[in-house]
């Protein structure tokens, strides 16, 4: 029972992030912050849309990502 008790908050948590990030994206008026608040609230709901299986030849070892969006920096 504890465990789907923590299940249970754990969820709620996502969404009330999820929501919070959805209001943020509500209150810019930066077209690129809101799109990342959104693509933010979209990963912790599980909305995230499914990459394309073809990549191209791309190997994911080769990509540098490190999670930081760099328009963000400035």
């Amino acid at each position: 029972m504890a465990d789907s008790e923590n299940d249970r908050k754990s969820e709620l948590e996502r969404l009330r992030l999820a929501s919070e990030l959805r209001q943020l994206a509500k209150e810019t008026s930066d077209p690129d912050l809101r799109e990342h608040w959104l693509r933010m609230a979209r990963q912790w709901t599980g909305e995230v849309e499914e990459p394309a299986q073809d990549h191209g030849g791309v190997d994911d070892t080769e990509v540098d990502d490190t999670g930081v969006d760099k328009d963000l920096d400035e």
